[in-house]
């Protein structure tokens, strides 16, 4: 399955975005993790169809008043792999 590793700046951590990310990843149906990285952002694993991850790309680009504030997201293609087979926060 096409896999995406994407790194979220921003106010991320702290504020409830992971599971917003998680929330976002099982309704579309997209598989892998989120986990908090040393620097401040977010490192997102995604796997699924390559319609699921570009959805799911713009669906995780939030800017909330009171909560999270995604400022650069970067991403780029990782092997595909069947490793995961639900979404996860780390």
């Amino acid at each position: 399955m096409p896999a995406v590793k994407i790194t979220v700046h921003g106010t991320v951590q702290g504020v409830g975005y992971r599971a917003l990310v998680m929330g976002i990843a099982k309704q579309l149906g997209i598989t892998g993790y989120a986990e908090n990285m040393p620097d401040g952002s977010v490192e997102i694993l995604a796997m699924g169809t390559k319609p699921m991850i570009e959805e799911f790309l713009k669906s995780i680009n939030v800017d909330t008043k009171h909560g999270p504030q995604v400022h650069k997201i970067y991403s780029h293609a990782e092997e595909e792999t069947d490793s995961c087979n639900t979404f996860e926060i780390r």
